[in-house]
């Protein structure tokens, strides 16, 4: 954000249950249950947030689940979406999907996933915290981070988090396996997005590629200018925490994004201003 806000206005927001932010549930007495923080609650609460922040065009940038949620806003939030939820329009120019995911396309698939969430979510709750840290980063996605010379100082910092009841159920409520899959909607995407992973981390790069492909494989009948803004980057040197890795690379591309997004937006305005 130092490195982008010379240029641009940039606005950090804690994901709930996550950094600062706190989940105040205002319960109804006449509801069943609990109402789920899914990722489609989330994007509707950031819309809200974002268009009361600004009016102007945004780029989002999402990096693991704030990627699937940058990604849900950048091709389920159309010209249709307004009109159904009669929401006022956020103008989003473009989204930066930092080692996201789509979601997982078969029913079976997310079955699993949601019991491997809800495993670690109790996990998390009985045995706590510090516990469920040294678990989540022995897992093999985290194999490059472990090497690098803050990671230690990283767990220290995660450690610290003070409301792991919630921390537990954005981790079940969130969970891929509960995301709709966006597959489908990729094929329709009328957003330029840059796809980015980093080298070392072999399924979020093939992710990656395969989004792209999906992107292109229909292009002949999209916006040609669209399809040129799209692009896929890997960050050399690093794993699936590209930004704390090798953040360099990661904020020249970001940069380059935003110029060709401002170019586009230079041109669609003169074309208008011919017509």
């Amino acid at each position: 954000m130092k490195a982008l806000s010379v240029t641009a206005r940039c606005i950090s927001i804690d994901l709930p249950g996550h950094g600062g932010s706190r989940i105040q549930q205002h319960v109804d007495k006449g509801a069943e249950k609990e109402l789920s923080i899914s990722i489609e609650l989330i994007a509707d609460m950031l819309h809200k947030l974002i268009t009361e922040i600004s009016s102007e065009r945004v780029v989002l940038v999402g990096y693991s689940m704030g990627a699937r949620i940058a990604l849900y806003m950048a091709l389920r939030y159309t010209e249709k979406f307004y009109l159904t939820k009669a929401l006022m329009v956020l103008k989003i120019n473009g989204a930066v999907i930092i080692s996201g995911s789509p979601g997982l396309k078969d029913e079976l698939g997310r079955r699993n996933r949601i019991k491997q969430d809800d495993a670690k979510a109790r996990y998390l709750l009985s045995h706590g915290l510090q516990s469920f840290l040294e678990a989540w980063y022995a897992a093999d996605l985290w194999f490059s981070l472990r090497n690098h010379p803050h990671f230690q100082q990283i767990v220290d910092t995660r450690a610290r988090h003070k409301d792991i009841t919630n921390l537990a159920r954005i981790l079940s409520d969130s969970s891929v396996g509960r995301q709709p899959s966006l597959w489908e909607d990729l094929k329709h995407c009328e957003t330029p997005l840059l796809l980015v992973s980093g080298e070392k981390d072999a399924k979020f790069k093939q992710i990656a590629h395969q989004m792209h492909r999906e992107l292109i494989s229909t292009s002949s009948g999209g916006d040609s200018q669209v399809d040129n803004l799209t692009a896929v980057v890997e960050v050399p040197e690093c794993g699936h925490v590209v930004h704390l890795e090798n953040p360099l690379p990661l904020i020249n591309a970001v940069r380059k994004f935003f110029n060709r997004l401002c170019e586009r937006r230079s041109s669609n305005a003169n074309n208008l201003q011919v017509s």
